[in-house]
């Protein structure tokens, strides 16, 4: 290991860093730390620069865990990245070998320090005592949020976890990553629309929880694919919640999004239709808990901008923004799973969960740390809003009827709307009457989902 290395952080981690790179030949020229002084600490955070010209720095290693994450992203956006290569805190030795820092060094907490957000601690303890003994089923249990779910679930000590997905190679790469040692998992290739099969697993199983995290959720496809969405988002939900009815299931946990609020596309309204018809649903069926949880981008989720990201960073393709202004909040998968099983803790029957984000962030802010930290030749490329897409997204309605609970990062939305549940519920049936029998096109399909009170550009 031949390249000079500064070390940002005086702290426990910026010297265990230092003494790991010594004992392997590295050479550390010193420290910057904006709280601590002594001979080996060359400047503050801010002497960065300066310090990597007259020490001639090759690598720096940002190592204060500890530090507010918006100092990370301001950090790493004030150094002259043409002198010198950075990382955030490198977490194996394979990182510190290298002369460049490799965009899948970056793990999703990186992510978040770029976007100026700590990752949520969530009660571990409280979401075992829930889960122990039960008979869970998840479904959407394939994709990035259903299969961690999963994980944490088979830790947790429920009696079975039934895996619901009608993607055969995930639920195929689900069952070879958790392997024999996880016991108590069943894994089942279903669609969620198929009622006389579903029914199958509810009477094989009984399931106690369900979690639904199964949806088409691509904006510009759903857009494109307006009955497909309306089939699978719309149909197969309420295929889920009336059999959760039908069986007595005690917790159904819905996994609704950020873009059913006020929404101005085809996905975000039958993710809307989805909470209204819990709430429907739920009004009627007290001996079940239904409650839904809205997520916003979930970093890494299949399909995210930070996926997006990364292929074009190893194709050192231009980074694509679609905006200079559009904003999204932002959520890693751990957090997106445990916000699902603490939702079924901490609610009543009905409510819609939120995770507190931060402020929302420029997807232009995360293009331009990213390229910082990782490859500054690169640049940024505006192409444009999508198809159905939103300048920028909300969590509520009616954001001074968020309430507290229990967990101080999870907030549970009050703004429920009265709507006719009876009338609602007859459109919805002779929606999805039309759609399931591909009886109307595309454009009609929009025009009655606009007609149930969307504005769907």
């Amino acid at each position: 290991m031949d390249s000079r290395i500064l070390i940002v952080g005086h702290g426990t981690a910026g010297k265990a860093l230092a003494a790991d790179i010594t004992q392997r030949g590295g050479t550390v020229v010193g420290f910057l730390d904006d709280l601590v002084s002594g001979p080996d600490v060359l400047g503050t955070l801010a002497d960065v620069n300066e310090v990597v010209a007259r020490y001639d720095v090759d690598l720096a290693y940002f190592a204060i865990p500890s530090v507010d994450a918006a100092t990370v992203r301001d950090f790493i956006n004030s150094v002259d990245v043409s002198r010198v290569d950075i990382a955030i805190i490198p977490r194996t030795h394979e990182i510190l070998t290298r002369d460049t820092v490799d965009i899948n060094d970056l793990t999703d907490v990186d992510v978040l320090d770029l976007v100026g957000r700590k990752p949520v601690k969530h009660d571990v303890l409280s979401a075992q005592a829930f889960v122990r003994g039960k008979r869970v089923l998840v479904t959407g249990a394939a994709g990035s949020i259903g299969s961690r779910l999963v994980k944490q679930l088979a830790g947790m000590g429920a009696e079975v976890v039934v895996c619901v997905d009608w993607w055969e190679n995930g639920i195929f790469f689900l069952s070879e990553e958790l392997g024999s040692a996880a016991s108590g998992i069943e894994y089942h290739i279903a669609d969620i629309k198929n009622d006389l099969l579903l029914t199958q697993l509810f009477e094989r199983y009984r399931p106690q929880v369900v979690f639904h995290a199964a949806a088409y959720k691509h904006v510009p496809l759903m857009q494109a694919n307006p009955i497909e969405a309306v089939n699978n988002n719309v149909w197969g939900t309420l295929n889920l919640m009336q059999l959760a009815t039908r069986f007595a299931v005690e917790n159904f946990i819905y996994v609704s999004t950020d873009k059913a609020v006020n929404p101005v596309n085809v996905m975000g309204s039958t993710k809307r239709i989805g909470e209204m018809m819990m709430q429907a649903i739920a009004a009627d069926h007290p001996e079940t808990a239904f409650n839904a949880v809205r997520f916003g981008n979930v970093i890494q989720s299949n399909g995210s901008v930070m996926q997006t990201f990364r292929s074009q960073i190893a194709k050192r393709q231009p980074l694509t923004v679609t905006h200079p202004d559009i904003t999204r909040f932002f959520m890693t998968i751990d957090e997106a799973s445990h916000l699902v099983i603490q939702s079924a803790i901490v609610g009543e029957a009905s409510d819609i969960f939120v995770l507190d984000m931060g402020e929302p962030v420029k997807i232009l802010d995360l293009a331009t740390s990213l390229i910082h930290a990782v490859d500054p030749t690169l640049s940024v490329e505006f192409v444009g809003l999508r198809p159905g897409e939103k300048m920028f997204e909300e969590l509520s309605y009616e954001p001074d009827k968020v309430a507290a609970t229990p967990n101080s990062k999870i907030f549970v939305v009050r703004d429920a709307q009265d709507f006719d549940t009876v009338d609602f519920m007859n459109k919805v049936g002779d929606l999805l009457a039309a759609t399931r029998s591909y009886s109307i096109d595309s454009v009609e399909t929009v025009e009655r989902l606009r007609s149930l009170g969307f504005a769907i550009q």
